[in-house]
């Protein structure tokens, strides 16, 4: 026997879950963690309300009926019984007036889902007892009346106690603090609000790294490494480098390659590249290095020197005097990059043994011995002796040993006589690109030295 459903409540919870959100939205409630779970356990929970109610109303009729002899089959016997207790007994609870009533209380309880599954977002298992969990209790005495029938799920969120998240106060966003941080920072605001630009700092010094340094070394004359070192300096000015050159050698060929008339030791020259060409001007210093004193002070000259004059500069090229342990040692100390030229005949592959165990046993050591690398200038692919040569030297140096030649060009010779490098003289020759590969080759063994930046103002002049 089922009871026809009277006028419906306006306060009562809806049943499906769009009438609920519509509902908990009309009342102010947060609608959420609403799973498939959740939603079986109040199925259950309604069905044992209507279930107790249908118990409640039949024993109201039975108590109208006459009285039936033992022989009778009752009526409850047919009534649906709700589940069995759990096999713990349940703690003693007041003598309820109705039990039927109080067994309707407990139904309407089991809707409520306990605080431990309401914020870990899981429902009960559906196979637990709704009896087994005890009705929330609720922290806000003064909302009780109004949050008496809603669902605990439904329950609005109880505001934070002031400091008790552990965090200190918000400092007071007030004018005069809004003053201060104007006159402490923000230049251009502060500018705009005052009416009138503070007058330009000077700038601080930029930040410049420490230039890499490449030396180039021979254990022979007449093996190119001069003319060498001034083209791959001109290559490189090409690609943007600021190069400063050092000749160890008092009275060195390198200021001819570059339109000079003489020497001048221990004298700074800047070498500009014509006005129409966007190429880096080039700086070369010669310096003897007898006149810093022995290799063995503790304070050493030469090496300060160098350092002293390559500040803000890219690179650093140092042409090693001939055959010079002295002032290659001293060099050293400045951790440069080796490369050693070389000609394709019998006197570079005997003496390639005797360089390598030279640096060594000189290598730097503050930094990680680094063997020298080797190229060969002034080769010929149509001379057998060259190429047998290079497969020699492959097989002892492996890759130190670059992948690429300098060619033999009568116009090197003819471009020092006119006072410049292969690259002006002859820009569209073979060997100048070779060269042009050997200074690619160089800036990927190091990159440039750069000035930074950062934190500089531009100021109107």
């Amino acid at each position: 026997m089922t009871e026809p459903k009277g006028q419906s409540d306006p306060n009562e919870t809806p049943e499906d879950v769009a009438s609920l959100y519509s509902w908990a939205n009309l009342h102010g409630a947060t609608y959420r963690d609403f799973s498939a779970s959740r939603a079986q356990t109040r199925e259950k929970a309604r069905q044992r309300v209507e279930q107790a109610m249908e118990a409640e109303h039949q024993r109201t009729q039975q108590g109208q009926e006459p009285k039936r002899g033992n022989g009778d089959t009752r009526q409850e016997e047919a009534t649906p019984q709700p589940p069995a207790a759990p096999a713990s007994p349940p703690p003693e609870r007041p003598q309820a007036e109705h039990p039927v009533r109080e067994d309707l209380a407990s139904a309407l309880r089991g809707l409520a889902v306990p605080s431990s599954y309401r914020q870990s977002g899981h429902a009960p298992h559906p196979q637990m007892r709704e009896e087994s969990y005890a009705p929330p209790r609720n922290p806000w005495p003064a909302d009780a009346d109004q949050n008496a029938g809603r669902p605990a799920w439904l329950m609005p969120e109880r505001p934070e106690a002031a400091g008790s998240s552990g965090l200190p106060p918000a400092p007071e966003d007030t004018l005069q603090g809004s003053r201060e941080r104007l006159a402490t920072r923000w230049f251009a605001l502060r500018g705009v609000v005052e009416g009138s630009v503070p007058p330009a700092q000077a700038a601080p010094a930029p930040a410049a790294a420490r230039p890499p340094v490449m030396a180039v070394f021979s254990l022979a004359g007449g093996v190119g490494k001069t003319s060498l070192v001034a083209t791959l300096a001109r290559a490189l000015s090409a690609r943007g480098e600021r190069v400063l050159l050092v000749d160890t050698a008092a009275y060195g060929l390198l200021p001819f390659f570059f339109g000079a008339g003489d020497q001048r030791p221990g004298m700074l020259r800047t070498f500009s590249p014509p006005a129409s060409s966007g190429d880096a001007p080039i700086q070369m210093i010669t310096l003897d290095p007898e006149n810093f004193g022995s290799e063995t002070a503790p304070q050493e000259a030469l090496t300060a020197e160098i350092s002293k004059h390559a500040r803000g500069l890219g690179r650093v090229i140092v042409d090693l005097a001939t055959a010079s342990g002295s002032t290659t040692r001293r060099i050293m100390r400045l951790a440069p990059q080796i490369l050693v030229p070389l000609l394709p005949d019998m006197n570079s592959v005997v003496s390639v043994s005797s360089i390598d165990a030279f640096f060594d046993h000189n290598g730097n050591a503050a930094a990680p011995p680094s063997l020298p690398h080797y190229v060969l200038n002034q080769f010929d692919s149509s001379l057998p002796l060259h190429l047998d040569v290079r497969e020699v030297l492959r097989e002892q140096l492996g890759d130190r040993l670059l992948p690429f030649v300098l060619r033999r060009a009568p116009a090197v010779s003819e471009a020092l006589a006119e006072g410049m490098t292969i690259m002006d003289y002859a820009p569209n020759s073979g060997v100048a690109e070779d060269f042009a590969g050997l200074a690619s080759w160089v800036k990927s063994l190091s990159a440039a030295a750069t000035t930074t930046f950062r934190g500089v103002r531009w100021s109107e002049r």
